[in-house]
């Protein structure tokens, strides 16, 4: 771990996906970047080679390296690689990578077989959805398969409001972002939802910095132009630990989410999900949801 002075605490936490942890891969392999863009990403993370940052690529070895579920070995070679290239990138910023290490083949284990509580439904959701919005519908058309994606979500066992559904619905309504991050025509569920559960991840993340005496700012960097451009619409309203050590957390979706919706309406079709959300737990309609 890179040693900070004492007086230096960490005011804000970096957590870094794989593609960027990637790009500090091949700088620290001595090889240049293969684009303009990367090499631009590459600076900024220099940028935050500060002494009251803290990084960790956690998050990257959680998703893994593989685009798929990670056996134990996978993971634990994966953790070793990933936080063997942050120790030697970031030279001043607080890194996680010693503590990684130390704990490889715990983490490994615990890495390699965690799923969020509703995975494989989501990943059943997303296999049946897809061919709803492989091609762009219609606009007349759209109130009907929001419907049937809200049937489906039911069928599924999810809420109305389910992050999964509200990107299936984000992608409905002219979200770029959305598709990008689906991809309808060969959806790939272990990398959709690998994106998808970034907002639990980094909610929980922040739920624990918030125990610090001086909380601790969170962010998520990544390269993906879909999920960022899907995640910068999301907003974590309630991220908090109970008494029993559970997450409970809140999400609220803007309306530019659908950018082919009327604040109006994509305000109204919000309401509409927390109504029958409401109406199938007996609880009181609200426009946000919990994800875990």
């Amino acid at each position: 771990m890179n040693v900070q002075p004492v007086s230096v605490r960490t005011e804000t936490l970096f957590l870094l996906d794989r593609n960027v942890v990637s790009i500090i891969k091949t700088a620290v392999s001595g090889n240049e970047q293969p684009d303009d863009k990367k090499q631009a990403a590459l600076e900024a993370l220099r940028a935050i080679d500060l002494p009251q940052n803290s990084i960790s690529p956690i998050l990257s070895i959680m998703e893994g390296e593989k685009g798929r579920e990670d056996d134990v070995d996978q993971k634990a070679l994966c953790l070793d690689t990933e936080a063997d290239a942050i120790g030697k990138f970031f030279k001043l910023a607080n890194t996680d990578a010693a503590h990684l290490s130390g704990l490889k083949g715990l983490a490994a284990e615990l890495f390699a077989g965690m799923k969020e509580s509703q995975w494989d439904n989501r990943a059943d959701f997303l296999t049946k959805a897809a061919p709803l919005v492989v091609q762009k519908v219609a606009t007349q058309n759209r109130r009907d398969v929001e419907d049937k994606l809200v049937e489906l979500a039911a069928a599924t066992g999810l809420a109305a409001n389910d992050a999964i559904v509200m990107l299936f619905l984000a992608c409905l309504h002219g979200s770029n972002d959305a598709r990008k991050v689906i991809k309808p025509a060969k959806p790939n569920p272990y990398n959709v939802l690998s994106d998808l559960h970034v907002i639990p991840r980094v909610g929980l993340i922040r739920a624990v910095a918030r125990q610090f005496p001086t909380p601790i700012n969170v962010l998520f960097r990544t390269l993906d132009e879909g999920l960022f451009g899907v995640l910068s619409h999301v907003d974590i309203v309630l991220s908090h630990l109970t008494d029993e050590g559970e997450l409970q957390m809140q999400i609220r979706y803007q309306p530019e989410l659908f950018p082919d919706l009327a604040r109006t309406d994509a305000i109204a079709m919000l309401q509409r999900l927390a109504d029958t959300t409401a109406a199938a737990s007996g609880g009181q309609a609200e426009a946000t949801n919990a994800i875990g």
